[in-house]
């Protein structure tokens, strides 16, 4: 790699490949690359080692775009539509507010399935939001970037009132799915 930097790969088994980073022989990252059945999903868990701060890992699922087999092919990077751990909604008339106070993201939604922007610090350029009804517990959801659909998905509010099912999927692999309950505080 250069500049005293080097990178190991190890393939532990046919879907697991473990890379680990150095600058000048110290380790400052390892990644383990795992994908799902069928080659479709891969997931990526990183760890990085600071010798000032903390061990820090994160994680993102990149869903295949080209390619069948192994680890050749193109990906898309969908962490920049990342859930959060909290969500507000509020109807107001015909749009829904939705709101990820933790991440500094909100989206005023039209009933219509109109798009409508999505708003925050760390959201991207030319992402929006599609909602529509689909009966009285539930949204379906389009969310798209400059008008190229990048997930679908849906709200539901439980029979009693209490959780939301925040579900999205990739529509051109619809199976790989998924889910966040939230319960109403």
């Amino acid at each position: 790699m250069g500049n005293g930097r080097t990178q190991a790969c190890v393939r532990s088994s046919v879907t697991v490949l473990s890379l680990t980073r150095k600058v000048n022989g110290v380790k400052t990252s390892e990644h383990r690359w795992e994908l799902s059945a069928g080659n479709r999903v891969l997931t990526s868990t990183v760890t990085a080692f600071h010798s000032t701060g903390p061990v820090v890992t994160g994680q993102f699922v990149a869903w295949r775009t080209s390619g069948f087999n192994d680890f050749a092919g193109q990906w898309r990077d969908p962490s920049y539509l990342q859930r959060h751990v909290e969500m507000t909604l509020r109807l107001d008339g015909q749009a829904l507010h939705i709101g990820y106070p933790t991440g500094g993201e909100y989206i005023d939604a039209p009933l219509n399935g109109v798009d409508a922007a999505v708003h925050g610090i760390h959201v991207l350029e030319g992402v929006t939001y599609a909602l529509r009804p689909a009966g009285q517990r539930e949204f379906l959801i389009s969310t798209k970037r400059d008008g190229a659909v990048l997930t679908q998905g849906s709200f539901e509010l439980s029979k009693d009132g209490r959780t939301i099912a925040d579900s999205w999927w990739n529509p051109y692999q619809p199976s790989d799915k998924g889910t966040l309950i939230y319960e109403r505080k």
